[in-house]
């Protein structure tokens, strides 16, 4: 009998095992690891990062810089979040602001993030901070506040990263 079972428990195993991917994500299918992370209500900002000048060069006054992000709307759709059992709904990033910029344009406009599924921004640029009002540094911090239709208001310090080796494919602002 116990043979049997470790046999069932065997080929079970075996079975779910072979519906996985076992490879992993594809290549440039979530963001480098550049960024910080942060939550807005139940949208999940991950590896957030600002894309300085190439080569350690700063960004310069007046000049713009692409925001990069992967955003995660939970819980994912017909789950329930464990707190009021409602399920997960869409959400919209209505739009990014800055003090460090005169203004910051999310081209094609807002961003829909259905429940559970990664949005991924990049590595085009799609989130623009335009006008700088300093100069750029490798480094440096940059505060940033997302505008979600339904998750609210948050406000992150985010870093500032060179356009070089794994962000060298990453779109410079347009």
């Amino acid at each position: 009998m116990r043979i049997a079972s470790i046999a069932a428990a065997t080929a079970l195993g075996g079975l779910l095992l072979a519906g996985c991917d076992t490879q992993g994500p594809e290549p440039g299918s979530v963001s480098p690891e550049a960024g910080v992370d942060g939550q807005v209500g139940k949208v999940d900002l991950r590896d957030v990062f600002v894309l300085g000048g190439d080569n350690g060069a700063d960004v310069p006054a007046g000049g713009s810089a692409p925001v990069y992000l992967t955003l995660v709307n939970y819980p994912a759709g017909g789950e329930t979040d464990g707190t009021s059992g409602t399920q997960g709904e869409a959400d919209t990033l209505q739009s990014v602001t800055s003090p460090a910029a005169q203004s910051a344009e999310i081209i094609g406009g807002p961003i829909p993030l259905p429940p559970g599924e990664d949005v991924r921004i990049g590595p085009a640029a799609r989130i623009v901070l335009k006008g700088l009002t300093a100069p750029l540094a490798e480094g440096t911090n940059v505060q940033l506040t997302f505008t979600f239709e339904k998750a609210g208001q948050g406000t992150m310090s985010v870093p500032v990263q060179s356009r070089q080796e794994s962000l060298s494919t990453y779109s410079p602002a347009p």
